[in-house]
């Protein structure tokens, strides 16, 4: 074992993750340890759901939702939440010693819900993914520009982040005093003027099939329980990229995968979202209602099943 900077052994710390990047579990715990005071507000006193790869990108990863009692109990706390047959005990994290730990047990990326535990159906965060055909950095770019502009069109000023995948997300902060059904309405009342808007490069089709080269405006990370990658998150792909928050002019220059492990560690001390006013939304969503219905926009009610 090696010994990590707050006391914490790392086991197996010489473990390569990242086969095609040398990158070790010692240097996922280590980075976490970096960048966990940046990230702790992202997924403090929420219910997440982790991404665990016990064996590096060489092995298989996956989805854990449930908190076994080995989740650290002297660290964690849990959230129950009924579910059909039965209930999902989340892990809710308070603290980056939390989330070293967290690391320490093969957890790689951390998705958050847009609410707290406290508050589960009041979102304290609107979130927009915008999700490209694979490949097509460029037209996430232009898509973010698209959809920043019909959220300033309502005064929504919003921070721009990589995903360390294909596309960019905008997330913009509420004070939670509003019903997260409410909050998805106005997510995706906005996302369909984008779309009305820019047709050629936008779309609402919930299959990809149906998407063809645009790219689609993901509103539904807004439901409660619904999660999306937190910010500071590493992402199991090569390179070791990580979801980081960016300024809009670095947008120009940054391709969504383009803040790695070693960048972000020379970021934490910036925030480019800094100044961001949590807004009202459900003073907002009468708004955005009213510039549907000029636009003569009529949003059917959502079946993903069906969609």
């Amino acid at each position: 074992m090696r010994m990590a900077g707050d006391g914490l052994k790392v086991s197996n710390a010489d473990r390569v993750v990242f086969p095609e990047d040398g990158v070790t579990k010692g240097d996922v715990v280590a980075y976490y340890s970096k960048v966990g005071g940046s990230m702790l507000p992202f997924v403090a006193e929420r219910a997440l759901t982790v991404e665990r790869y016990p064996k590096g990108l060489a092995g298989k990863g996956f989805m854990q939702k449930n908190a076994p009692d080995h989740f650290g109990p002297d660290l964690i706390e849990r959230h129950e939440v009924p579910k059909d047959g039965g209930t999902t005990v989340y892990p809710v994290l308070s603290s980056v010693d939390a989330v070293v730990a967290f690391a320490n047990l093969s957890v790689l990326t951390f998705h958050a819900p847009p609410s707290t535990i406290d508050h589960p159906t009041r979102p304290d965060w609107a979130i927009w993914d915008l999700d490209p055909p694979s490949g097509h950095g460029a037209l996430a770019r232009r898509a973010a520009l698209a959809v920043r502009e019909v959220l300033e069109s309502f005064g929504i000023e919003t921070g721009v982040m990589t995903s360390g995948s294909n596309g960019y997300h905008l997330r913009c902060p509420l004070v939670p005093d509003t019903n997260a059904e409410v909050v998805a309405a106005a997510a995706r009342g906005v996302s369909a003027l984008a779309v009305a808007a820019n047709p050629d490069l936008l779309t609402l089709a919930f299959k990809k099939v149906d998407r063809g080269n645009r790219v689609f405006v993901d509103w539904l990370r807004n439901a409660p329980y619904s999660t999306s990658v937190a910010p500071w998150s590493l992402r199991p792909r090569q390179g070791a990229p990580v979801a980081t928050p960016i300024s809009w002019e670095e947008i120009e220059v940054i391709e969504p995968d383009g803040v790695t492990l070693e960048d972000a560690v020379t970021r934490v001390d910036r925030d480019p979202w800094e100044g961001l006013d949590a807004l009202h939304m459900s003073e907002l969503a009468p708004r955005i209602d009213e510039a549907l219905a000029d636009a003569g926009i009529v949003l059917e009610p959502f079946d993903r099943f069906r969609s």
